[in-house]
This record gives structure tokens, C-alpha cells and sequence, in this order.
């Protein structure tokens, strides 16, 4: 049978038809497999609950951490020069037995209001050295006497209190006195930081 030029023709559209159709769906097929990704992409541009729930947790944190800091701001802020003076005074005295790896000593008199350093690298004339170059409280601050936990088993003229290089310290209370008010400043074992109560308090107030 003979073909047309019709049905030449006519095949031609038929073959140029399915042509485009079979290129529209490998283009559908294409987009179809890449909406995934899009959606992928578009879904994680924000952040996610757990990511959320991090970053509330480490602010948590940093705002536990603070607020001591921002009380001992406020309590040191409300002593005088002369307090503030002794309690960076003793949080230096710990600091140094780290850095200097020596273990001090702080020898308070509550009579005559003096205090030494010694450290335990002295020898005896260089302990009478540091006593005879004592320094006296400033002003009119006046120390009342030295508390510690186990006051029971120290002899009553044991008022020395250690530092030592693993960075650690004696506890202690040290209750001075300045223009008729009364303060305990806290040295704890394992702090830094030294505490100012703004009263005189004792161990046996459960502190």
C-alpha cells in the first residue's frame, strides 16, 4: 500500500506529538524528583525545637552562674574601702598560692589588729622578718576575733588561717567591726570568691 503525502504527514505530527509528550514527562519526572530537596531545604531554613532548646539551656545555665556573681557585686558594693581592701586581700592571698605553688599563712591578732604573711619556704628569721613588717587594719576597722568550725580542738591563740597551693583554704569566719556596725566576712575551703555578711553571723547559725 502506498503512502500519502497526507499520511506522511500525518505520521510526522503523530511522531513530533509523541516527541513533545515524552519531553514534558521526563521535565515532570525531573521537578518531581527535585521538590523533595526543595521541600528539604525550605523546611530546614529556621531553627528547630531541639536547636531552640539548646540555646534556652545554655542561657539557663549562664544565668545560674550569674547570680552569685551579681550578689557578691552587691554585697562588696555596700561595704567600705577598708572591707572591700581585706576581702581582695584574701582572695589575692589564695590566688598566689596557686600561681606561686607555696602554701601561706595569715596570722591575724585581734588585740593589736595586725596581720603577717609567712609562707612555708621561710626559715625562722625570715617568719620574724614578717612579723616585725605587720600591717595594721585600715580606718577604723577593727577585727573582732577569727571562728572556725573546729574552734574546739585549736588552742585559744591559734588565729592563723592557711592557704594552700592546690588551691584550697581554711574555713573561717572573720567578724570585724567598722563605725558600729558589725560584718562576718566568709572564707570557704574550695571558693574563690570571699562572702560578705552584712552582720555578725557564727557557724552555730547553721552557715
Amino acid at each position: 500500500m502506498r503512502t500519502s503525502p497526507t499520511g506522511k504527514c500525518r505520521s510526522n505530527r503523530h511522531g513530533l506529538t509523541w516527541s513533545i509528550n515524552t519531553q514534558a514527562q521526563a521535565t515532570a519526572k525531573h521537578e518531581n524528583r527535585c521538590k523533595p530537596y526543595e521541600d528539604f531545604h525550605v523546611n530546614h531554613s529556621g531553627f528547630t525545637f531541639i536547636e531552640l532548646m539548646v540555646v534556652v539551656g545554655i542561657f539557663t545555665i549562664v544565668l545560674l552562674f550569674s547570680i552569685p556573681v551579681f550578689r557578691q557585686i552587691h554585697l562588696t558594693s555596700n561595704a567600705s574601702d577598708h572591707v572591700a581592701g581585706l576581702i581582695l586581700f584574701l582572695e589575692n592571698l589564695k590566688l598566689r598560692a596557686m600561681v606561686e605553688n607555696k602554701n601561706f599563712t595569715l596570722y591575724m591578732d585581734s588585740g593589736s589588729g595586725k596581720m603577717y604573711v609567712t609562707d612555708d619556704t621561710m626559715d625562722e628569721e625570715a617568719r620574724q622578718v614578717a612579723l616585725n613588717n605587720g600591717v595594721s587594719l585600715k580606718g577604723d576597722l577593727q577585727l573582732l576575733n577569727l571562728e572556725f568550725p573546729d574552734d574546739g580542738n585549736r588552742p585559744g591563740d591559734d588565729k592563723r588561717i592557711c592557704f594552700f597551693s592546690k588551691g584550697y583554704s581554711d574555713r573561717v569566719l572573720i567578724h570585724v567591726r567598722e563605725d558600729n556596725r558589725e560584718m562576718t566576712i566568709q572564707l570557704r575551703m574550695f571558693q574563690k570568691k570571699v562572702h560578705l555578711i552584712d552582720q555578725y553571723v557564727s557557724y552555730d547559725d547553721c552557715i
